[in-house]
C-alpha cells in the first residue's frame, strides 16, 4: 500500500508531533520521511485499537468460563468445537495469503482468553523428538499454556483424568498408552493430533473432554482384533498396533465410547 505525500501531511497533521519525529526537525523531514512517519502513526492508532478490542475480548472470555460447565461433570475448560469454529471462520474471512498468519494468532487469541478462565496444564511425553512435540503443543495451545515434559506417560493420563489439564503423547513406540483409552482411561477423550506438515498425526492430545464439545473431523478408534468396526467402507488410516490392539483415524460418523471403539476426534 502507498501513501501519497497529501495523504502523508493530512496524517502528520492530526498527530503529535513529538511522537512522529521526536529527534527530527519537521520543517527538514524529506516527502519519504513524511509518508514513512504517517505510516507509522497509523499503525500507532491500528495497535490502540486492537489493544482495547483485545482486553474486551480477555474480559468476555472471563465471563464464558463461568457459564461453560459441561452438564457431565467436571471438564476441562476448552472446547474444541468452539475452537475449531472460531478458527474456520476467522480464515473464511481473511485474505488468503495471510492465512498461516492469521491462524496463529487467533491460537494466541484464544489461548489467552482460556487463560482467563484458569491457565491450561499440558502435559508431554515424547521418548523420541520431544522437542518437536513439545513446539507442537506450544503451537496448538499457545504461549499462555503451562507446558511441561513428562516421562511417564500413565502419570500425565492420570493429570488428564483430573480435569484440571491435558496431556500430549507421541505414538507409534513401545508404549501402547493409547490402549487404556478403552480401559483404565475410558473417561478421556483424543481433541487433537500433531504431525509433520499435516499428515498423520504422530502424537495426540489427550483431556476429559465434555462429549458434545469434541471437533468435528476424522474419529480416533482404538479396536481389538483388527477389526475398525467402522462399517460401510469408510476410509481408515492406521496409526500403531501392539498386541492385537489397534489404533486408527476413520471418516466414519462414530459417537465416542460406543461398541465401535472410538475414543475422539481430530479436527
Amino acid at each position: 500500500m502507498s501513501v501519497s505525500i497529501l495523504e502523508s501531511d493530512k496524517a502528520l497533521k492530526q498527530a503529535p508531533t513529538h511522537e512522529l519525529w521526536p529527534d527530527m526537525n519537521p520543517a527538514e523531514m524529506t516527502p519519504e520521511q513524511m509518508a514513512l512517519a504517517a505510516l507509522r502513526d497509523e499503525i500507532n492508532l491500528i495497535d490502540d485499537q486492537l489493544l482495547e478490542l483485545f482486553e474486551r475480548r480477555l474480559a468476555v472470555a472471563a465471563m464464558v468460563g463461568k457459564a461453560k460447565d459441561a452438564p457431565h461433570g467436571p471438564h476441562t475448560k476448552l472446547r474444541p468445537d468452539r475452537e475449531q469454529t472460531v478458527q474456520a471462520r476467522m480464515l473464511s474471512r481473511c485474505d488468503p495469503q495471510n492465512a498461516e498468519a492469521v491462524s496463529s494468532l487467533w491460537r494466541e487469541i484464544v489461548g489467552w482468553g482460556l487463560a482467563r478462565q484458569g491457565q491450561l496444564q499440558v502435559q508431554v511425553w515424547a521418548p523420541t523428538e520431544p522437542t518437536r512435540a513439545f513446539d507442537g503443543a506450544r503451537q496448538r495451545f499457545g504461549m499462555a499454556a503451562d507446558i511441561r515434559m513428562v516421562r511417564d506417560p500413565q502419570k500425565a493420563l492420570a493429570f488428564a483424568a483430573e480435569g484440571h489439564g491435558v496431556a500430549v503423547l507421541a505414538i507409534n513406540n513401545d508404549d501402547a498408552w493409547w490402549v487404556g483409552l478403552r480401559r483404565e482411561w475410558s473417561g478421556l477423550s483424543v481433541f487433537d493430533g500433531f504431525g509433520l506438515g499435516g499428515g498423520e498425526p504422530t502424537a495426540l492430545a489427550v483431556g476429559k473432554i465434555d462429549p458434545p464439545a469434541l471437533p468435528t473431523g476424522r474419529r480416533v478408534i482404538v479396536t481389538a482384533g483388527g477389526d475398525a468396526g467402522d462399517g460401510g467402507g469408510a476410509r481408515r488410516w492406521g496409526l500403531s498396533t501392539h498386541h492385537g490392539w489397534s489404533l486408527a483415524l476413520t471418516d466414519a460418523d462414530l459417537a465416542p465410547g460406543e461398541a465401535e471403539g472410538c475414543v475422539g476426534a481430530i479436527g
